[in-house]
Parts: structure tokens; sequence; C-alpha cells
């Protein structure tokens, strides 16, 4: 056995693993909430600090489903009677969004974001 080749082997290993997890530590992003989020072809901001329960006007929040931040899906949580819906002009004006770290952020509606038309 050469005791050369097998500790160059174990060394790589090491390396690639190290540099794995940093990549994925890097990618993931840590806890929290951005000052921006954008949701279907809506943009919001937060307002107010980070709470320990999602806080969307009156009543009780109501989950209306998932979106992504950074690299992770976070729970959107919309007013009480809202319904999860993709058509524009039908997502609620306040929303809240997990933070992942057990704090929730409320964001109000801010603006439409419009995407370019192919041309023909």
């Amino acid at each position: 056995m050469n005791w050369r080749i097998l500790g160059c082997g174990l060394l790589a290993a090491a390396v690639f693993i190290g540099l794995g997890l940093l990549a994925l530590n890097l990618a993931i992003g840590r806890a929290g909430c951005p000052p921006t989020l954008q949701w279907g072809d809506r943009l919001y901001d937060a307002v107010g600090d980070p709470t320990d329960e999602p806080v969307v006007g009156d009543g009780e929040p109501v989950l209306l489903g998932l979106t992504v931040a950074g690299a992770l899906t976070r729970e959107v949580y919309g007013p009480e009677g809202s319904t999860p819906s993709a058509d524009p002009g039908h997502q609620p004006d306040q929303i809240a969004l997990a933070c992942g770290d057990a704090t929730f952020q409320t964001y109000v509606f801010s603006a439409v974001l419009h995407t370019a038309e192919p041309s023909p």
C-alpha cells in the first residue's frame, strides 16, 4: 500500500467536502428576511420589525403558500379571508413572511413587476 497516494486522496476528499460545505453555507444564506420581497409579479417592502407571529391586518393570518427567499422556501401569510391566487391584482396588499429564525416580517405592496414582452 502506498501511503503517499492514500494521504493525497484523503487530503483531496477533505478539501472537496470543505469547499462544498462552504458553498452550501453561502448559497443558503443566513436566517432572516430581506428588506424587499418579490412574490409572483409583485414587489413588497418590509415594514416594522420582525415579530413572533405573522401580523397582517386584523384577524387570524392565513397561509397563502410558499416563496423562495435566497435558496430556501418560506411560508407566506395573508390577512384573514385572503386566498392564494396567481391572478394579477388578486394578491393581498399586506403579507407576512416566515424569516427562518422563528420570526415573521410584515411586508406591504409597493409595485407590480412587468416582464418584457417578446418581439413578434
